[in-house]
């Protein structure tokens, strides 16, 4: 599944992300990962791998490297880091970046080292930070596009946390709606696309102008001001 968490800034979007990762400590209810209670593991115990909005590579290691680093610390075999490297190299079309820096990369191929290191490790979950906030628009267009692409080969389970209605809508099999620190809906796309998104609970990227307001099912839509005749999007 690709849950997505949507909200303003200030939300507890990022902190939820982060008490499921194990980083901040839950001070009630419980987290389950595949019906195990893991509100008391540790984040390393947990099979998570988190992808920051920052890429967090060591900018004095190559590539391989990078994606090496945790297997390493693992201890995992030498062959299997190898082999694990190639795979993600070749499912994220990184492969003629490997020998080189960080620094000698674009903002998207950064951010698909940073996915690649998660997916090395082989986790039961991907937990992803506003990780396409950093690049331009055009950019984050066609990373979606990989991003998705690369949840349908994977198989796995990711949760992504943006502030971006466009970005919930496109990628996720559900969105968590969240505003002030609770969660106000909770559906498929389609339903929220049908019932209507809280617009106190997104933003849009580029500008964007915003009324407050909500559509009824006379298909007129209801302001502060009164209202008026709308058709739906088709």
């Amino acid at each position: 599944e690709f849950v997505v968490f949507v909200g303003p800034s200030g939300c507890g979007k990022s902190t939820l992300l982060r008490s499921i990762a194990g980083l901040e400590r839950v001070t009630s209810g419980a987290i389950e990962i595949d019906g195990k209670d893991v509100t008391r593991v540790s984040a390393a115990d947990r099979g998570l791998a988190m992808v920051f909005q920052s890429y967090a590579l060591y900018p004095h290691m190559s590539v391989r490297q990078n994606l090496a680093f945790g297997l390493e610390n693992s201890g995992a075999p030498k062959a299997e880091i190898a082999a694990k490297i190639a795979e993600a190299a070749r499912m994220l079309d990184i492969e003629r970046f490997l020998d080189r820096k960080p620094g000698q990369l674009s903002g998207g191929q950064r951010q698909r080292v940073a996915i690649g290191r998660a997916i090395v490790r082989r986790p039961v979950a991907f937990l992803l930070d506003e990780p396409l906030s950093n690049l331009d628009a055009e950019l984050r267009g066609s990373t979606r596009a990989e991003l998705a692409a690369l949840h349908a080969r994977l198989g796995a389970t990711m949760v992504y946390v943006t502030h971006d209605q466009v970005e919930a809508m496109t990628l996720a099999n559900r969105i968590v709606v969240l505003r002030a620190g609770r969660i106000e809906q909770v559906g498929t796309p389609l339903e929220l696309y049908t019932t209507g998104m809280c617009v106190t609970s997104v933003q849009t990227r580029n500008g964007g102008g915003r009324i407050r307001g909500r559509v009824l099912r006379s298909a007129r839509s209801s302001t502060r001001n009164g209202s008026t005749s709308c058709s739906r999007p088709a």
